[in-house]
């Protein structure tokens, strides 16, 4: 094993160990012993030992160093309020209270956070403004993200006043995204332009929640994420140019890599990249061999003495997982599956090129995978078998129809089918139910992982091993784990469902195989539609009967949209008030049957009904929301949606409402809701709250939770217990 590689592991794994336990004094004790140890190994003449420990002990002293000679002005400023002049880096983005930005300040990455005002700002305008200064998080043991201090952000800006702005200039790299953004708007429209200025210049921000989940759930999210397969299809189209020759590809390759991770934003994974291709495009000008686990050793070196805190970045680590993968396994799988034919063609050479690089790159990137994503794509493979090749035709395509001036249009049209493509691809596959194995249903996940490794083992292994039974055996897990999540979810004769998605509701009554979903809205939008879909895909579930909204708040109805693009749904049961979001227009669009609820509805299903209560107000607020009466086995569920205690008594003017087993707390435990009134007359056994951890709202309301602690009902909390399921 080369040395370089040697002390770079032993220095990233000391760096992970300073950032996530031992910002304190035990570092300096922790660095004396590894360095007696590695003085130890020295006079041992354990070489590999030595060195392993010397680079722990740099890994664990070097953070020290760095904060003392880089971050001593940014800790001056921490914790102050002063006048300020930044740098936009990035055009703001709008937030939920304003906007926000990456910009410089005295030479440090910081983000400023201030009003809707600065949105609109180019990259290179100077803001000047009253800030609160707060340091990036930098203790994960006190609970603070390491996000923004990962990606090399040290401060924090919070507006105080109102900014002033004054034009500037910005970068090179930051004109040419500029411009390159600009040609794609007017070559490219919809998801095809989203996937192209996410391919070539690095900017997501245009691919929907939908798009970016159907990549993750095929297997396909690294192909927008800009690393080393981007870079090596520049290097490609650069060498085809050069005539391929190594020293004039290395002469224009180096700058052009540079300026390209630099256009494109230089995340932990384009910065591997081009590091790595630098080296290795170096190696032929100073007349040495190409290594490229040296070159990785090497990137990981530069870039953690450039940022320790980098090692905490997910993309940082997925990226070194994935290239240390396909050095390790890609060449042997390769190999074996050449072996299969005596004179392979281009079909087989090709398969085995896609199969071996994503089983290569998921080997060491599965468990990062799992533990921060909670998922498994069981369809990678395929996807990546189907998808990759037109990935790389988007990419060439796309620069070139960018560059070329009068062929522009023509390879558009050609780069915008290959898109369509990909995203077509993507979306198929994350229709079905078994593409991919969620946190929902964890024997799924572990026989993934499981199926992953038994087939690195076969295909990376130099002897023959046995594939009938391994198979056989696989096969029989696969259809176990499936069943026995489908036994799990029609076992009881009915279930309720609410899940934990933050400060929002999202509920799934259950029936025999009468499915109902009433609203679908969480604190992230989407994610609570996508939380749903998982749930029912990983009981194999890819339809429901019916979609029920109180009202279009996003923590009521921001999922719905997103639920919808993964689950068909027969029937949709609207209040018809106005709505500004959009939702009820993109619901109308969707294609399901759609009903107005402006007069007492009912759902009928085999072993119960649900009974919609019109709006009992025509404002479009709270109030103006349906409400739910599901009956389901003799046990009765009332969801009042958002109503206030003025609009309850409304609706017990309007309707007469039995007593009930269990009752949704109205607006999330709000002090004006679920009124003394309601609770006299439903007489609830169970109070659920649908509520979010550390929520602004301080949601449930301690008065509340008296109310209804009065009327001896349980209570029961999703900011607690997370997802509660209750079943006869």
């Amino acid at each position: 094993m080369r040395k370089l590689a040697v002390f770079t592991v032993a220095f990233a794994a000391a760096a992970a160990v300073y950032v996530y336990w031992m910002q304190d004094v035990r570092a300096l004790w922790l660095a004396g012993a590894c360095l007696i140890l590695s003085l130890l190994g020295r006079w041992l003449r354990m070489r590999r030992i030595s060195l392993a420990a010397l680079g722990l002990v740099a890994g664990l002293l070097w953070p020290m160093v760095y904060g003392q000679l880089w971050l001593g002005r940014a800790a001056e400023l921490a914790g102050t309020e002063q006048t300020v002049t930044v740098t936009l880096l990035e055009q703001p983005r709008e937030t939920q209270y304003g906007s926000s930005a990456l910009c410089r300040l005295e030479g440090y990455d910081a983000v400023l956070y201030a009003g809707e005002s600065l949105l609109g700002q180019a990259p290179g305008t100077r803001v000047t403004c009253t800030a609160r200064m707060e340091a990036s998080g930098l203790d994960v043991s006190r609970g603070e993200s390491l996000y923004l201090r990962s990606n090399d952000v040290v401060l924090c800006l919070y507006a105080q006043s109102e900014p002033e702005t004054a034009p500037g200039t910005p970068s090179l790299p930051i004109r040419l995204r500029y411009w390159l953004q600009q040609r794609l708007d007017t070559l490219y429209r919809g998801d095809a332009a989203a996937l192209l200025r996410a391919l070539l210049t690095g900017d997501r921000s245009q691919l929907s929640y939908a798009i970016e989940n159907d990549l993750s759930v095929a297997g396909m999210r690294h192909a927008v994420a800009v690393s080393g397969m981007h870079v090596s299809m520049l290097l490609a189209m650069i060498a085809l140019v050069c005539g391929r020759s190594p020293r004039l590809t290395a002469i224009f390759g180096i700058p052009l890599v540079t300026l390209f991770a630099l256009m494109t934003g230089a995340s932990a994974s384009v910065c591997r990249a081009a590091v790595m291709q630098i080296l290795l495009l170096s190696a032929p000008l100073l007349r040495r061999e190409p290594d490229y686990p040296t070159s990785l050793a090497a990137a990981a070196l530069i870039l953690l003495v450039q940022n320790p805190w980098a090692i905490a970045s997910v993309s940082f680590q997925l990226s070194f997982a994935a290239v240390a993968g396909l050095l390790l396994f890609s060449g042997p799988i390769q190999r074996r599956i050449l072996a299969l034919s005596r004179r392979p063609g281009r079909l087989l050479r090709f398969a085995a090129g896609a199969v071996s690089a994503s089983l290569g790159a998921t080997a060491l990137t599965l468990p990062l995978t799992v533990f921060y994503f909670r998922i498994v794509s069981l369809a990678a493979v395929l996807a990546n078998l189907l998808g990759l090749w037109a990935i790389t035709g988007c990419f060439t395509l796309g620069l070139l129809s960018c560059l070329l001036g009068p062929a522009g249009p023509v390879l558009a049209w050609a780069a915008a089918l290959l898109a369509r493509y990909v995203l077509g691809l993507c979306s198929i596959i994350a229709s079905w139910p078994y593409a991919a194995a969620y946190s929902q249903n964890w024997p799924l996940v572990i026989w993934g992982i499981c199926a992953y490794g038994l087939a690195l083992l076969w295909l990376a292994s130099k002897r023959k091993l046995p594939v009938l039974w391994p198979l056989c055996g696989l096969t029989a897990a696969f259809l176990v784990c499936i069943l026995a999540a489908r036994w799990q979810f029609v076992r009881s004769p009915w279930r309720f469902t609410a899940l934990d998605v933050g400060q929002g509701q999202c509920l799934l009554l259950q029936s025999g195989d009468f499915t109902a979903v009433i609203d679908c809205g969480g604190s992230y939008g989407p994610e609570a539609g996508e939380q749903l879909a998982r749930t029912l895909h990983s009981a194999g579930v890819t339809r429901a009967d019916a979609l029920i909204l109180t009202h279009y708040d996003g923590d009521h109805a921001g999922g719905a949209e997103q639920l919808l693009h993964r689950i068909r749904i027969d029937s949709l049961f609207l209040p018809d008030m106005a709505d500004s979001s959009g939702v009820r227009t993109a619901l109308e669009e969707c294609g399901s049957r759609v009903f107005w609820v402006d007069a007492e509805t009912e759902i009928t299903f085999p072993s119960g009904k649900i009974l919609l209560y019109p709006p009992v107000s025509k404002e479009n607020d709270n109030n103006g929301g349906v409400c739910v009466l599901a009956t389901v086995a003799e046990y009765d569920i009332l969801v009042t949606g958002d109503l206030d205690q003025f609009a309850e008594m409304r609706l017990l003017s309007r309707q007469e409402l039995p007593a009930v087993e269990l009752l949704v707390a109205g607006h999330h435990g709000s002090a004006g809701s679920t009124s003394q009134i309601l609770l006299d007359t439903v007489q609830p056994e169970t109070v659920l709250v649908s509520v979010g951890k550390d929520n602004p709202y301080d949601h449930p309301a301690r008065e509340t939770l008296d109310r209804i602690a009065r009327t001896g009902a349980e209570i029961l909390r999703t900011d607690e217990l997370g997802t509660i399921t209750i079943k006869p």
